[in-house]
């Protein structure tokens, strides 16, 4: 390798490998790269493979991937609060009417996400696979361990965007041009399965990626494949197939639903593929806040924590209402209901006078819509907040709970899923999903008799809510333009090329080698 410059380095808990900015595919920065005196030793190897990890810690944490897989399909939405709290520009009126635009934030705020993860990627791998004194098994290990996340990230891309820059080689100067979303699908194909069986296994790979990661990926591959639009021949057959590897190889459905998202949940024997977090995060990209962007401000109170929280997304009122009220999964999700004092009982009433009722409804109020016919403002207490990770009493401004891109039950009932649009067998179907079933109400009474594709839609949104699957499940199952809030003024566009969102317009400003996704204006 050509002497380059030295990079930044970051000492802590762990000495974290410090890549430039890449906000986007193209702006990959070439002159920047490790230098010949680092990855020369084991522990910097470990850095350098640290780093990619840390890139997985974005997908929660910055909140861009939960707008566009979360909220812009059936499970929560950011109203405006009373008082043009959290309007923003109109960015997540957008996401959820589905009028986004190239110059919407979080679409671009997502798109930059990922393609500097790639891009962190793409940097480290060549270092590592540049370094002469790793045995074959472990130059094999840690070369599939990154592409397997730079997989993960790529697929994302895809599946947000379509057609995309695929992008491999850090070395690389030509300015990349969109390629078309089979041949994304087909090289995500390749690649994963090359690297699947040289991944670490599931006794030695909480954090990383695994060999059930990479299988678990495939399956989603191939589980979409018709969605999008994508030939692949027997796709759901190889989906069945892949969750089959998955299933033996020792994951079980922890009995404690809660246990997948406890303040301990790295002890959870259902994590395939896990963000790890800490209350003690100090970057400002890697935290996860999500009790801040969901809590109202006084909901401390409450829980008897520190957060200052902003009061932001809340749950879609009919998907809540989809939950029967002896589903432990309600209650273990939502934060429903009037708030009281943990220290004097007494009911929490807010700053504008009203008691602090999280109410299931979000009502838009008369007479604060913004065009004079849609998206008007909802009361600061409306709407059912997320608890699912349960916020610790030490909290304050980063969340230790950690979070499973990837768990068991999910491959259970994509294995059904597969099996049911395969034409396979319906009753190990309803077998699976009644696994997951049993596990929720702790007994067989809520059992199915015999499963059917909006079956296994419901149950995926009973137990994956807010776990960013939502956005791709309403599209497969053919939901996505139906969202769940009923409110006459916020009707959702249905067009279909919505399924794509748009390159964004600073992508395009650095690589005028990009083409925006039919459907949408022509970059100027």
């Amino acid at each position: 390798m050509k002497k380059r410059n030295i990079i930044s380095f970051l000492t802590g808990t762990a000495l974290l490998f410090s890549m430039p900015a890449c906000t986007n595919l193209d702006e990959t920065v070439y002159d920047n790269v490790p230098a010949d005196s680092f990855g020369y030793t084991d522990s910097e190897i470990s850095v350098l493979v640290g780093t990619v990890y840390k890139t997985l810690k974005n997908y929660p944490a910055d909140g861009n991937f939960i707008a566009l897989d979360v909220m812009s399909g059936s499970d929560a939405v950011t109203p405006t609060r009373k008082g043009g709290d959290w309007y923003d520009g109109g960015q997540y009126r957008e996401i959820y009417m589905h009028t986004w635009t190239s110059q919407t934030s979080v679409i671009k705020g997502a798109w930059s996400t990922a393609s500097e993860a790639i891009g962190t990627c793409n940097a480290n791998l060549k270092v590592v696979e540049s370094s002469d004194f790793l045995s074959d098994e472990q130059m094999s290990l840690y070369t599939s361990e990154i592409r397997g996340i730079r997989a993960f990230w790529i697929y994302k891309m895809m599946d947000d965007w379509g057609n995309i820059p695929l992008v491999t080689d850090y070395a690389d100067k030509e300015l990349p041009v969109c390629q078309p979303r089979q041949a994304v699908f087909d090289w995500l194909i390749k690649e994963v399965t090359e690297i699947a069986e040289t991944c670490p296994g599931r006794e030695n790979g909480y954090a990383k990626f695994t060999k059930g990661a990479a299988y678990t990926l495939l399956s989603k591959l191939y589980l979409n494949a018709e969605a999008w639009g994508v030939s692949c021949n027997n796709a759901y057959q190889m989906a069945a197939e892949c969750c089959d590897k998955v299933m033996a190889m020792g994951y079980i459905l922890e009995p404690d639903f809660k246990a997948n998202f406890s303040l301990t949940n790295e002890s959870s024997r259902e994590a395939i593929l896990a963000a790890p977090f800490s209350e003690t995060d100090t970057d400002k990209d890697n935290r996860w806040q999500l009790m801040n962007r969901t809590l109202h401000y006084k909901d401390q109170l409450a829980l008897s924590n520190g957060v200052s929280a902003w009061n932001g997304v809340c749950a879609q009122p009919e998907y809540v209402k989809l939950f029967s009220d002896d589903d432990p999964r309600k209650e273990a999700t939502f934060l429903i209901g009037q708030m009281y004092n943990a220290s004097t009982g007494e009911p929490i009433e807010t700053d504008h006078g009203f008691l602090l009722n999280h109410t299931i409804d979000v009502t838009m109020l008369a007479g604060t819509e913004y065009d004079g016919t849609t998206w008007g403002a909802v009361n600061q207490h409306d709407g059912a907040r997320c608890q699912k990770w349960p916020y610790s009493t030490t909290l304050t401004d980063a969340m230790g709970n950690d979070f499973h891109v990837f768990r068991y039950a999910d491959v259970l009932l994509m294995k059904a899923e597969a099996l049911l649009r395969s034409g396979g067998s319906a009753s190990e179907a309803t077998s699976l999903v009644n696994q997951v079933r049993e596990r929720a109400f702790g007994d067989s009474n809520h059992n199915y008799a015999t499963v059917t594709l909006d079956d296994i839609l419901l149950e995926r949104r009973l137990e994956l809510s807010w776990e960013m699957h939502n956005r791709q499940d309403d599209i497969r199952f053919g939901a996505y333009d139906k969202g769940m809030w009923a409110a006459s003024n916020c009707v959702r566009k249905t067009d279909d090329y919505l399924k794509l969102f748009p390159i964004s317009q600073d992508a395009y400003q650095s690589n005028d080698k990009l083409t925006q996704n039919p459907g949408y204006p022509a970059f100027k």
